[in-house]
């Protein structure tokens, strides 16, 4: 977020922008902040914006932070001696951590300015590491910020909460995250896809930039359109790459989540709603699927899916469970043959 501002933060969580500019433009800053929302929320990178915004050796009138000066770029860098971002030893934040920080903010800083701490995970903090905490936040001293960020706010300690001002972060649209994988040059197809896995911002990034994924959906869009096209067979193709494709429950959950989406896609082009369509540049294909069986069976193919999307936890038989949807899809798209549709 090198580049960000109130305004860009603003696209994305337009509480939180306003409520943190409005904090700078009436210097009205709380000393303890709590940044609560689903992952993938931007949380962090606010809070890191946050810092920058406090530190900035040339804000400009709206309080934005230039992105330029030696501090900003130090806090960019995680090397500026005043900003001090805490995570997880293994599972949790422990004790020492916390006591370590607190005999930090004892010295005399290194710097004149502001001093911020960034709890990253503030759910991992232990009972100890938490009482720890809770005696800096009855005491913070001057110029001392500090920031938690959550995912799981009822796990923190209510005395935390109370002395803390909460600020939600909101899912962040789809629509947003498309517009944003295809500003960075991703494949349309893949940023029609991604988001509709995945609504947090940093999954979808790293899904972007993850080939092998990538090629799974991929090998999705080329076996629908086998079948419209009647040419091939995905059940060889799945066979060929079937140990890439099922090595581990990721994989498997993203390959048949990618599957309801396109078959999704064939039951609303039978319904000719046409604009709610996702992956819009396939529509001859989803033409073509949704003349050839009936709405009855493209429901049943559906629910044969998300039957077993919920089952993949349990211990079955993926290779086999495949190659009996892939069989029947093949059946049915190919040679209109719809009287086996049972669970798998």
């Amino acid at each position: 977020m090198n580049n960000t501002t109130f305004e860009s933060l603003s696209t994305y969580q337009s509480h939180v922008a306003r409520i943190l500019q409005n904090s700078f433009k009436y210097n009205k800053l709380a000393h303890a902040y709590i940044f609560e929302g689903p992952k993938g929320t931007k949380r962090f990178d606010t809070a890191v914006f946050f810092a920058k915004a406090l530190l900035c050796s040339s804000p400009d009138a709206d309080h934005n932070p230039c992105g330029i000066c030696h501090n900003c770029k130090r806090i960019d860098h995680d090397t500026h001696p005043n900003v001090f971002i805490v995570t997880r030893d293994g599972e949790q934040i422990k004790k020492k951590q916390m006591k370590d920080l607190i005999n930090e903010f004892s010295k005399a800083s290194v710097e004149n300015g502001p001093r911020v701490y960034i709890i990253d995970e503030a759910e991992r903090l232990n009972q100890e590491s938490a009482n720890t905490l809770l005696k800096t936040m009855e005491e913070p001293g001057a110029d001392i910020y500090q920031i938690m960020v959550t995912d799981q706010i009822n796990s923190l300690l209510k005395t935390i909460v109370s002395r803390a001002q909460v600020i939600h972060f909101k899912p962040i649209d789809k629509d947003l995250i498309q517009a944003d994988l295809l500003k960075n040059k991703v494949p349309t197809l893949f940023a029609q896809a991604i988001p509709e896995y995945t609504n947090n911002y940093d999954e979808a990034t790293q899904i972007s930039k993850d080939q092998d994924l990538l090629d799974l959906i991929t090998f999705v869009k080329d076996t629908f359109d086998s079948f419209a096209n009647k040419s091939g067979s995905a059940i060889l193709d799945f066979k060929e790459k079937k140990d890439t494709f099922i090595k581990d429950s990721t994989r498997v959950d993203f390959v048949l989540s990618m599957m309801i989406l396109f078959q999704k896609d064939v039951m609303t082009y039978k319904l000719r709603h046409l604009d709610q369509i996702i992956f819009k540049d396939q529509e001859d294909i989803f033409k073509k699927l949704s003349t050839r069986m009936s709405q009855k069976w493209i429901e049943d193919i559906l629910d044969m899916m998300l039957g077993l999307k919920l089952r993949l936890k349990y211990n079955i038989n993926v290779q086999f469970a495949f190659d009996k949807l892939l069989l029947t899809l093949e059946r049915g798209y190919y040679y209109g043959l719809s009287s086996r549709t049972n669970p798998i």
